[in-house]
């Protein structure tokens, strides 16, 4: 075997990074070879001489389609540029990528999200879309590949997802089609834990928080864990006593409200999680499962506690917004919205959002076109 397929058989691909459970000084460092080496590392610092290192270890699960390397970087300095790279002696490195830490005090910055994402033309344009923004993180709400149970898919999506994903923390919660069967086997939800750590690991809900914003992601595709929604609402009781936290802002794949065919209202995800976001004082949900793009008034007690404009009131009511037009095939919409339905469009999409010091919390939604939809404010 030449010395060139042994390289490519080593080389890292498919880097991702995403939050440990402090963004100002913890990052998750993924990536994938196709044998294993000897002492995977990452080199990171703060010049692009690097300087410091840390070792990876291997992560695995059945139907693996190569070897995924983990490493957890510790000890970062809040609001500092990083460079790092990944591989090894034997195998080879990366190239170098760099990454920046939020800064600990409270201040303006911009996150990006979508859902449904898939490995579409309009999958990788989204992709790129987001990534020119220069977003401080950005959030994949569920239904990421599509693998379906096909592994291999995963290794298109992640070398696809890669172009952001090793420059900007990409964080994710789990959408129904994560849950895979292989074959007669249900494997449920081991790839895309094993593939995309997030904090609070072992586990797909978390929490992080980045300047005076707090987010939460959770898997509404068990709305009947007991566990899991003791967690949220200890967690979400807990954000709201605490005073540094000006906005709360949720994640997850399926909408209580909807006005797409065969959708509808989502019952179980009304009765389950909307009294826990409400009571909580939740500000913002972002959701996927429907491939199109629909935002809702103000909604407290199952209807719209405002009914026009587009700058609401802070605790007046839940803002819900579905944007699962990250790239698959689009869904219809119904030939009449929701009562509580502010704006909706069968379209490719991707939001924008402005997390202030002061002032409203802006969203942008826009195309894949990079039009924009609409623009609302809460604050």
């Amino acid at each position: 075997m030449s010395a060139k397929w042994e390289s490519m058989q080593t080389q890292p691909t498919q880097l991702r990074i995403a939050y440990g459970d402090d963004p100002c000084t913890q990052m998750l460092i993924t990536w994938q070879v196709s044998k294993p080496v000897e002492s995977p590392v990452v080199e990171y610092g703060t010049t692009p001489q690097l300087g410091m290192r840390v070792s990876a270890t291997r992560r695995t699960y059945p139907h693996e389609t190569g070897v995924i390397y983990h490493a957890r970087l510790t000890g970062l300095q809040p609001g500092t540029r990083y460079y790092y790279r990944v591989g090894s002696a034997q195998g080879g490195f990366s190239r170098a990528y760099s990454f920046h830490t939020p800064r600990r005090e409270p201040h303006d910055f911009v996150f990006t999200a979508f859902a449904d994402h898939g490995t579409t033309a309009f999958s990788q344009r989204n992709t790129r879309n987001v990534l020119a923004h220069n977003p401080t993180f950005h959030f994949i709400a569920g239904d990421l590949s599509y693998a379906n149970g096909r592994q291999p898919i995963w290794d298109v999506y992640e070398r696809q997802l890669e172009v952001l994903a090793a420059r900007v923390p990409t964080m994710v919660c789990l959408g129904n089609h994560e849950n895979e069967r292989v074959g007669d086997q249900r494997i449920g939800y081991i790839a895309t834990m094993t593939r995309f750590p997030m904090p609070n690991d072992g586990k797909y809900y978390y929490h992080f928080a980045i300047g005076n914003a707090f987010f939460v992601a959770f898997n509404s595709n068990e709305p009947d864990d007991a566990e899991q929604r003791r967690w949220l609402e200890r967690t979400l009781q807990d954000a709201q006593r605490h005073r540094a936290y000006r906005w709360r802002i949720a994640f997850m794949h399926h909408p209580p409200y909807s006005s797409t065919v065969r959708r509808g209202n989502n019952t179980r995800i009304i009765q389950t999680f909307v009294p826990l976001l409400e009571r909580y004082g939740v500000d913002l949900v972002i959701m996927g499962h429907n491939h199109n793009y629909e935002r809702f008034y103000p909604m407290r007690g199952g209807r719209a506690v405002v009914r026009s404009g587009n700058r609401y009131p802070q605790g007046k009511g839940v803002v819900y917004v579905i944007c699962g037009g990250g790239g698959v095939s689009l869904y219809d919409l119904m030939p009449e919205p929701t009562p509580w339905t502010a704006k909706r469009e069968r379209t490719y999409c991707y939001l924008k959002v402005f997390v202030p010091v002061r002032g409203a919390l802006r969203v942008e939604a826009y195309r894949a076109d990079n039009t924009l939809i609409e623009r609302f404010e809460i604050g």
